[in-house]
């Protein structure tokens, strides 16, 4: 399974809801080489104080002749007032191997701690974890959440009919995410670690 297609990281706009209404969960089935291995869900929460709260949960089993021969999880939980993340954890478990991250907001800076070390960042960074669309554009800094790790990939983006829009990555394994008109997260593809296709189909 690729490290950058694990991502809960998730990036997206969702369409706007009524002040208080829930925004509904976006689940997926992971498929790698035409087989299900896993699933991924993003699931929202807007307690008080005008902070959205989304929880990402990728869970991975690759199985060969009956044995379980990786395994993986990642939770990541974001929390954003307006366009700004002001707060983050994530924990990771690739195959018994473990990483993490923390950020959070002071200032005019994001303050990033993970296993990749620790860095501070403009405050409009925001981390890999796909459902927010808004976010995957050269102009923000971008870090992946699994480790805390600060990445600059290529991003192009291009209309699809319909009034969709399909946001290409280039740099570590790569990402192909599509989204519909109204900015829902509905597709996401890249290539696993050992070369395979993987692909994501709405649950």
């Amino acid at each position: 399974m690729t490290r950058r297609g694990a991502l809960l990281l998730p990036a997206m706009v969702l369409a706007a809801a009524p002040a208080g209404a829930a925004r509904p969960p976006l689940s997926f089935r992971l498929i790698r080489n035409g087989s299900a291995i896993g699933t991924h869900q993003v699931t929202f929460r807007e307690p008080e104080g005008g902070v959205l709260e989304a929880r990402s949960l990728v869970q991975v089993a690759v199985t060969l002749v009956g044995i379980t021969v990786y395994r993986y999880r990642h939770e990541t939980v974001e929390s954003w007032r307006g366009e700004r993340l002001v707060a983050l954890t994530s924990r990771m478990d690739r195959n018994g191997t473990a990483g993490f991250c923390e950020a959070r907001a002071e200032g005019g800076q994001l303050l990033l701690r993970g296993t990749a070390g620790e860095a501070r960042l403009p405050a409009q960074a925001a981390p890999l974890t796909w459902w927010r669309q808004a976010t995957l554009t050269t102009e923000v800094p971008l870090f992946d959440p699994r480790q805390g790790m600060v990445v600059a990939p290529q991003v192009t983006r291009s209309a699809l009919p319909g009034g969709g829009t399909r946001v290409v990555l280039v740099g570590g394994e790569g990402a192909d995410i599509t989204y519909d008109a109204a900015g829902t997260w509905v597709g996401f593809a890249t290539t696993g670690e050992d070369g395979s296709a993987v692909r994501y189909e709405r649950a």
